[in-house]
């Protein structure tokens, strides 16, 4: 009887030491996306700083915030393992190309609206999800529902989609590159010219 009150014991001990550890973990999560999302304010508020500067600034702060190689290669799917090494090289450039220019002109155009954090959840596979909302001083009742899908890095964390009002980017960029291959009878050769496409039309964009 004593062993099996042991046991029941040291299993309760385990258990409330990991729920610890996550609840530690989702706070940490949710502290790496307020520093982040306070330095692209702050950024974004220098108005010292010319327009490329500012967008070579942010662009480092998204390469050190996100997990550029995972998403690629979760957009891209399963071609991905087919493509040579060079396309999966050219692939990987457009691919940040396009993330630098898109999401630096939104970050532009959210000048004067800031990231409060809500809170968190945690997800499998080690996934973490912190809540957000995008606030708008201007426009309360415009504001915007954004979740943030993290995973442990070493000893910070990586972005690996955002859901922007209930629509993943990732899954979103996935279905997208996977209609052009569908339309292209699996070529990845015609998936990179599209993809410069956009990447010429994003450049000429006033």
């Amino acid at each position: 009887m004593k062993k099996f009150i042991g046991a029941v014991l040291g299993l309760l001990i385990v258990t409330s030491t990991a729920n610890a550890e996550k609840r530690e973990l989702g706070g940490l999560a949710e502290a790496f996306i307020g520093s982040l999302s306070n330095q692209v304010a702050q950024l974004n508020q220098n108005r010292s700083l010319d327009s490329t500067t500012r967008r070579t600034k942010f662009m480092r702060l998204v390469e050190r915030g996100f997990d550029l190689n995972w998403i690629a290669k979760f957009v891209v799917g399963r071609p991905w393992k087919t493509a040579s090494p060079n396309q999966q090289k050219e692939y990987l450039d457009l691919f940040k190309n396009l993330v630098e220019l898109t999401y630096s002109k939104r970050f532009i155009e959210y000048s004067q609206q800031r990231i409060i954090v809500l809170g968190h959840k945690l997800g499998k596979r080690k996934f973490i999800f912190v809540e957000s909302q995008l606030v708008d001083p201007k426009n309360p009742k415009g504001n915007v529902n954004i979740v943030w899908r993290l995973i442990p890095k070493g000893s910070s964390f990586k972005i690996v989609d955002v859901v922007i009002a209930g629509i993943s980017m990732a899954i979103t960029q996935r279905n997208e590159y996977s209609a052009v291959i569908k339309r292209n009878n699996g070529s990845f050769d015609l998936l990179l010219a599209a993809m410069k496409v956009q990447l010429k039309k994003l450049r000429s964009a006033p």
